[in-house]
């Protein structure tokens, strides 16, 4: 892809990126990972796709909100491969499925396409999977937490309150979970395998790592105290992650 020289919305250019990247839902996690940043420097907040720029352990790292759901994900990563980033990490939030518990780090090996921004990119046949050195990395540090941390395939899907969280139809909720428990899914969101296909097309690596933020059995929520220090750990672990790889 033809570097450009300022990104459209998120009003970055090549030299005020590094090659690593995050990328978080909430435009709140900018902030909070620029104090575990050096020299971290403001550099959008158009649209709230806040992004910075700073060090971690001698490495340029740029961490950037994308709000909700995989079209807008999608023209993040976008953008972001436009000026110069190699290398993305989703950190953000899941459902939890299968064996994931609340509090735990979940880790996509690949996705289920469910959304349908990816197919602008490429065709559904096409594997939305992270790619390998990227993610060992990525789950090295995400063991090195203490936390539970479970592996594997997430479901994408676009629609919260229609394809995810069917809380005034109970038994087609329980359909939902027994159709996961049998493809083996880890857990669920809105983002990942747009994320991870948008980032084949444009040639770049992508992994994501998530905290299990809502239950998938009863909708129930980690408190905000505890979300908050989780989420801060869910940082760390990105950003050692990226330093390593």
């Amino acid at each position: 892809m033809t570097t450009a020289r300022e990104a459209w919305y998120l009003h970055c250019t090549p030299e005020q990126v590094g090659e690593d990247a995050i990328i978080v839902g909430d435009r709140g996690r900018v902030l909070l990972a620029t104090e575990l940043l050096e020299d971290a420097v403001l550099l959008n907040e158009d649209r709230g796709l806040t992004t910075a720029t700073g060090t971690y352990r001698g490495r340029r790292i740029t961490v950037s909100a994308f709000g909700m759901g995989a079209p807008i994900a999608a023209v993040v990563v976008d953008e972001l491969a436009s000026i110069g980033v190699r290398r993305v990490l989703r950190l953000g939030t899941v459902m939890t499925a299968g064996p994931s518990e609340l509090g735990d780090l979940v880790i996509a090996h690949g996705a289920i396409r469910g959304e349908g921004t990816s197919q602008a990119y490429l065709p559904i046949e096409y594997p939305a999977v992270a790619d390998f050195a990227l993610t060992a990395h990525v789950e090295a540090a995400a063991r090195a937490t203490g936390r539970g941390v479970r592996s594997g395939i997430y479901d994408t899907a676009d629609g919260f309150y229609t394809d995810m969280m069917l809380r005034d139809d109970p038994a087609g909720q329980e359909a939902l979970a027994e159709r996961r428990l049998a493809q083996h899914v880890v857990g669920i969101d809105m983002e990942t395998s747009a994320v991870f296909v948008v980032a084949r097309a444009r040639g770049i690596a992508a992994a994501s790592l998530c905290l299990a933020s809502v239950s998938g059995a009863d909708f129930s929520k980690l408190e905000a105290e505890e979300r908050r220090d989780a989420e801060l750990e869910l940082l760390r672990a990105g950003l050692e992650a990226l330093a390593a790889s």
